[in-house]
C-alpha cells in the first residue's frame, strides 16, 4: 500500500452492525485520493460484529485493532496485506460495550462503557489476553447517562501514565504504567464540574483538553510529567445550537489551526483555534448529515462518520477555514474513521 505526502491512499471504517441494531457490514476500507482528499467508491469489506471503534497497531505492523461494542465485549486484531485481511488475534475486553481503544507500548487499553478498563497484553503487536481490568465507582447527576461508571474512552500522558475519561462519574482518572501493567488504583483523580460527561480528550503539547458530551464544553489541563493541573473551561459550540434537543459532541481532534469537535445534534463540526493552549470557538461548520460520530482530520481535509446518515462525508477547507469542496459515500451506519 502506498502513501503520499498529502496523506494515505486508503482509510477504513468502523460500523454498527445489525448484532446492535446497525446497518453496517463491519470494516469497510474506502479508497482516497491524496491530492483532492476525495473518497471513492466502498471496496473490501471485513465483516466482523459491530466493529465501532478502530486503532492502528504499531508503525510498520500494518496491524488494525477494533473494539467490538457487544454486550460481550470484545477486541480484535486484523492485519490487511492490500489484499485481504487476517485474523491475527482475540480477547475479551474486560467489560460490556467497549467503545474505544489506545495503543500503550505493549498494551492495548479499552475503554469498555459498560464498565472497567481492559489493559490487553499483545503478542507481535496483535491482542493476545486480556490481563487486568480497572473499575471505578460513583454516579453523576445525569439519570439517563450518570447511573454508574461508564469510561468512554483513554489517552496517553506520556510513556508511563494514562488517563480514563469517566462519563458516568465526571472524573478523569490517571494511571501509572509500566511494563507489569496499570496501576490498580488511580494516582490522579480530577473531579469535572457535574454533569460534563467527559468523553474524548486529546494532548497537544503540553496541554490536555477534554469534550465534555453533556455539557458541551472543551476543559483544558496543563499536562506536567504525566500529570494535569489548572483546568480551564471553554464552550465546544461557536454559536447558540440547534433551537430544540440537546447538543452531544463526539469526537475531539487535533488539527492545523488548533481543534475540531464533532456535535450530534447539532450536526456540526466547531473549529477552534488556542490561545495560550486555551481552545476558543471560531466556527460551526454544518456536515450537511445527521450524527457526527467521528471525524478525522488529514490537514485541511475532514472525514466524518455520519451515523444516522449512513454517509462518511469529505469536507475540504480552505485558508480561511471556509469548506471549499464536500463530497460522501454510503458507508452503513458508520462510526470510527482511521487512515491506512
Amino acid at each position: 500500500m502506498t502513501s503520499s505526502p498529502s496523506g494515505p491512499d486508503v482509510l477504513a471504517v468502523g460500523s454498527y452492525t445489525a448484532a446492535t441494531g446497525g446497518r453496517g457490514a463491519g470494516v469497510t476500507l474506502l479508497p482516497r485520493d491524496p491530492r483532492t482528499g476525495r473518497l471513492g467508491r466502498p471496496g473490501l469489506v471485513e465483516g466482523c460484529s459491530s466493529p465501532s471503534f478502530l486503532a492502528a497497531g504499531a508503525p510498520g505492523t500494518g496491524l488494525v485493532h477494533a473494539a467490538h461494542e457487544l454486550d460481550e465485549g470484545r477486541v480484535s486484531t486484523r492485519r490487511f496485506d492490500g489484499r485481504a485481511w487476517e485474523l491475527r488475534g482475540e480477547s475479551p475486553s474486560g467489560g460490556a460495550s467497549p467503545c474505544h481503544l489506545t495503543l500503550a507500548g505493549e498494551f492495548l487499553l479499552a475503554a469498555n462503557y459498560g464498565g472497567g478498563v481492559g489493559v490487553l497484553d499483545l503478542d507481535g503487536g496483535a491482542v493476545r489476553e486480556l490481563r487486568q481490568t480497572l473499575r471505578g465507582e460513583g454516579s453523576g447527576p445525569d439519570p439517563d447517562r450518570q447511573d454508574a461508571s461508564h469510561p468512554h474512552s483513554t489517552r496517553l500522558l506520556g510513556d508511563d501514565a494514562f488517563a480514563v475519561l469517566d462519563l458516568g462519574t465526571d472524573e478523569v482518572r490517571v494511571h501509572a504504567l509500566d511494563a507489569a501493567g496499570a496501576s490498580r488504583e488511580p494516582v490522579q483523580v480530577l473531579d469535572l464540574a457535574p454533569g460534563t460527561g467527559p468523553r474524548h480528550a486529546v494532548v497537544d503539547g503540553d496541554r490536555f483538553h477534554v469534550v465534555g458530551e453533556l455539557d458541551v464544553t472543551v476543559t483544558s489541563f496543563a499536562l506536567r510529567a504525566g500529570r494535569l493541573a489548572d483546568p480551564v473551561v471553554t464552550p465546544a459550540l461557536a454559536g447558540p445550537g440547534p433551537a430544540e434537543g440537546r447538543v452531544h459532541p463526539s469526537e475531539i481532534a487535533r488539527a492545523p489551526w488548533g481543534l475540531v469537535v464533532a456535535h450530534r445534534g447539532a450536526d456540526v463540526l466547531t473549529l477552534l483555534d488556542l490561545v495560550d493552549g486555551v481552545p476558543r470557538p471560531v466556527r460551526d461548520v454544518a456536515i450537511g448529515a445527521r450524527n457526527p460520530r467521528h471525524v478525522l482530520v488529514l490537514g485541511h481535509h475532514l472525514y466524518v462518520a455520519a451515523q444516522d446518515s449512513d454517509l462518511v462525508v469529505h469536507l475540504t477547507l480552505g485558508e480561511d477555514l471556509s469548506v471549499v469542496d464536500r463530497s460522501a459515500v454510503e458507508v452503513g451506519s458508520p462510526t470510527c474513521v482511521l487512515p491506512l
